[in-house]
């Protein structure tokens, strides 16, 4: 499914604390296997997972400041991938016969290691700034996740409401028959949704964050090629914002980095475990039918048979499409309709 198009974008490697000055990671974007260490200045050094001496494992070497030793023959790889020391020869040979690994471009920002797996003529310039309120009241969970399912039909999965009455009935959501409509645009690579009309439906915590059952402010964001970003504004004054990251390990793997904001008022400070448990207990059940959904795809094939609510899904699979063509997605038609489901 994919091209260099894709590779052209920023992806999650890490959270920068995984990545110490005495460790080296094991990492799988694309299906390439990358090792990942800090240099003598800090700076992450990301590359291929394969010493070109003998083509051991790098990831199962060892840092000792700021350089990398393979665990075969001790090659040294130091900044940007460059061998800086070769146990058999002479402290001349390296002068007279530079080597280095490829290596590729890193940037660290809002606690994520970012790597691009492209030339650096055509990396997009930086990183998705995940959405966050400034104010202090609001907290954060961070979670990390494994699907068993390709890039598209997960990020699907995060904007789909309708099967969230079904797969997390009760926990969010339950059957209502309740018309919600959706205005729907898509620009220059990004799809947003705005939902009109919810109100009681928010499952086992309505009681909380919207005891009166007024209408919700809810709208979903979806930024090519890896990004979903869900906004619920609650009468109460209360919100949350969840933020997934969606990392391609293959193309029938997933690593999924989410970020959860939330402001509860009073609760605030009381309700990161409940948060964290609740996006565990969803997220588990995503992973369970994605994982089911994949089986049954590679068992009959990948056939959709697409309803009013699915434009939205259809939406965002033109940009793939065209990304999986080589195409340039700022030069898709721009989009503007409305849909009305029940949920």
């Amino acid at each position: 499914m994919m091209n260099d198009t894709f590779l052209s974008y920023w992806y999650i490697l890490a959270e920068s604390r995984e990545l110490t000055q005495k460790n080296v990671l094991a990492r799988q974007l694309f299906g390439q296997n990358l090792a990942c260490f800090r240099d003598v200045d800090g700076k992450a050094t990301v590359i291929p997972d394969r010493c070109i001496h003998r083509c051991a494992r790098l990831s199962q070497g060892k840092v000792n400041q700021g350089q990398l030793q393979c665990h075969y023959h001790g090659w040294v790889y130091g900044k940007e991938g460059k061998v800086i020391a070769i146990p058999t020869e002479s402290d001349h040979f390296l002068q007279k016969h530079p080597l280095s690994a490829k290596s590729y471009a890193t940037l660290e920002e809002d606690g994520y290691l970012y790597v691009c797996l492209a030339p650096k003529d055509s990396i997009v310039e930086k990183p998705f700034a995940i959405p966050r309120p400034k104010a202090s009241e609001w907290h954060r969970v961070r979670l990390q996740n494994r699907f068993q399912q390709d890039l598209p039909n997960c990020v699907e999965n995060y904007i789909d409401v309708p099967h969230t009455a079904y797969v997390h009935r009760g926990i969010f959501r339950k059957p209502k028959r309740q018309p919600v409509s959706a205005r729907v645009t898509r620009q220059a690579g990004h799809v947003h949704i705005q939902y009109i009309g919810e109100s009681m439906n928010l499952g086992s915590f309505s009681w909380l964050l919207n005891p009166t059952g007024k209408i919700i402010e809810h709208h979903d964001h979806f930024y090519a090629p890896n990004i979903t970003s869900v906004h619920y504004l609650l009468p109460t004054g209360y919100a949350y914002f969840i933020t997934s990251q969606s990392v391609p390990v293959t193309e029938i793997e997933t690593l999924v980095y989410t970020d959860i904001s939330y402001y509860f008022g009073f609760w605030t400070a009381f309700a990161r475990g409940i948060v964290k448990r609740q996006a565990k207990k969803v997220i588990d059940q995503d992973k369970a039918i994605l994982q089911e959904q994949a089986e049954v795809i590679h068992a009959f094939g990948e056939r959709f048979c697409h309803v009013s609510a699915d434009r939205i899904h259809t939406a965002i699979r033109a940009i793939y499409q065209t990304l999986k063509q080589g195409g340039n997605i700022t030069l898709l038609p721009e989009q503007a309709f409305e849909v009305t489901f029940w949920v």
